[in-house]
């Protein structure tokens, strides 16, 4: 049995490295592209997120894309090298976490969660909910030791802090941690609850502030924060209520989709099973940990109404560790019902990992399929037509226009980066004060081209007060602009009388 798991291990390990491999050949894509391209206007124009770039991210989404970008020079291939070392940084703590309940289990876990990330494909790469696992595994790390210092519940608290400038919910992972160390403290050094709330609790709020303060007195001091303030308190309500098929959904009918995302578990939920087999072959306070944080990250995705494919990043990286406890550690000798499950559980969790259709395509010598052929085209018009000092402004979202301004360095005309905020909830006077906004920066700018996609993984949101129109906008291009390109997903306007 152990000759059989390592060789299947080493099997595994040798897919893992052929996928990775293989992924330095992906481009940029989906989410990625506006991130970069917003995190290339802070470092080449000095620009300021919500002062000078409207979006609604947390600061510290661009702050990590702002490093990204810098470190990689904005290129898909050293991007791409960059990820992987990230991906392997992540995997050498989980490594290192999880080898307190064996070494197989821990080669198990790393492995498994690094297929289970490269099985997502370009779109799943380098996802906010990734980058925010770059935290959570040292934070596990950490709450897996056997004793906790003063200096521990800091860097826990700080930890937590900068998941939370990335996404506000990730923090939810501290609520376990906490809870498990001031159980420890209470049982091992007989301290009252009251006590052991001041030694656990207070290192890691203090912890948990140092980013978040930092980040927003800089906002404060760019004068940002008034700005991220008012989107914050305006629009993150109206974004929530639109689901992973981009429908908006309210009262009762977003209560049934909220209970019934839930529990679908993004399409994960076989994962339990080997989980399962996991914790019954480790009932001990380090795993229950382990399943608790399973738990809050399988609900991470309720707590924003958001149900996106790569919101569940987070939970299956928890899983497939409880899940990697199922393997066998040769500590015992099995017997025949605990050899059928351990053999079942490794079987169920390597079957789980199919190939992404990418990999598959790869393998095949085909083109990769999305956008960013797209993109392509769009780059090859504006290098051979930009002039210097030309701007352009994009009416895209994910569709391929930012990537293709990203890879010709064009600037942005206006500081609406996207489009997709002006056509839903078209009726709410936040929403309209944004058209106008946009309209009245627009007609200042008088861009050189304008670039609107209109093809369907731009993508478009549907449902009630949406709207594919605004005819402030179409009586503007009329006027001003005559069509440069005309294809079937997307048009390029380019300004009468330029150059």
């Amino acid at each position: 049995m152990r000759r059989l798991t390592n060789i299947l291990i080493i099997l595994l390990a040798a897919y893992l490295i052929m996928q990775a491999v293989y992924s330095t050949r992906w481009q940029i894509a989906h989410d990625e592209a506006p991130l970069l391209y917003e995190a290339f206007l802070m470092r080449a124009d000095g620009l300021v997120p919500y002062r000078d770039l409207f979006d609604f991210q947390m600061p510290g989404s661009f702050l990590a894309y702002f490093a990204l970008g810098s470190l990689s020079g904005f290129g898909a291939f050293r991007l791409r090298i960059l990820d992987l070392l990230i991906l392997a940084a992540i995997l050498t703590i989980t490594y290192f976490a999880i080898k307190r309940f064996g070494k197989t289990p821990a080669l198990a876990a790393a492995i498994l969660f690094g297929l289970k990330y490269l099985q997502g494909g370009p779109s799943m790469s380098i996802q906010r909910e990734y980058l925010l696992l770059v935290f959570l595994a040292p934070a596990l790390y950490i709450s897996l030791l056997d004793e906790m210092t003063p200096r521990l519940r800091l860097t826990l608290g700080v930890l937590f802090g900068l998941t939370a400038l990335i996404k506000p919910h990730a923090a939810i992972g501290l609520i376990p941690m906490l809870v498990a160390d001031l159980s420890s403290l209470v049982k091992r050094s007989s301290l009252t609850l009251p006590k052991a709330i001041v030694i656990s609790i207070l290192p890691a709020v203090a912890g948990f502030l140092i980013p978040v303060v930092t980040v927003f007195a800089w906002l404060g001091l760019t004068g940002a924060l008034a700005p991220f303030l008012k989107i914050a308190t305006h629009y993150w309500a109206l974004y929530s209520q639109i689901n992973g098929q981009m429908e908006i959904t309210s009262g009762a009918e977003r209560i049934s989709l909220l209970l019934t995302q839930t529990l679908h578990l993004g399409g994960h939920g076989l994962w339990l099973i080997p989980a399962a087999i996991g914790v019954y072959f480790n009932q001990n306070k380090k795993t229950w940990l382990l399943a608790a944080l399973a738990l809050c990250y399988a609900i991470y995705p309720t707590l924003s109404g958001q149900f996106f494919p790569y919101h569940y990043i987070p939970f299956t990286y928890f899983i497939i560790l409880l899940a990697a406890l199922s393997f066998p550690t040769f500590d015992f000798r099995p017997s025949t019902s605990s050899f059928i499950l351990h053999l079942s559980s490794f079987i169920l969790a390597v079957s789980l990992l199919l190939p992404s259709p990418t990999f598959l395509r790869q393998l095949q010598g085909k083109p990769i399929s999305t956008s960013t052929d797209r993109a392509v085209e769009i780059s090859r018009f504006l290098e051979k037509y930009l002039n210097p000092g030309d701007t352009v402004q994009p009416l895209d979202w994910t569709g391929g226009t930012l990537l293709a301004m990203l890879e010709t360095r064009a600037r942005i005309a206006t500081p609406y980066v996207f489009d997709f905020y002006f056509y839903h909830h078209v009726s709410n006077p936040y929403i309209q004060s944004l058209r106008a906004d946009f309209m009245t920066d627009l007609q200042a700018a008088s861009p050189r081209f304008i670039i609107e996609v209109t093809a369907v993984d731009k993508p478009w949101v549907s449902g009630p007060d949406t709207s594919r129109e605004f005819p402030e906008l179409r009586s503007f291009l009329d006027e001003n602009y005559s069509v440069a390109i005309q294809k079937a997903d997307y048009t390029i306007y380019e300004l009468d009388g330029g150059p």
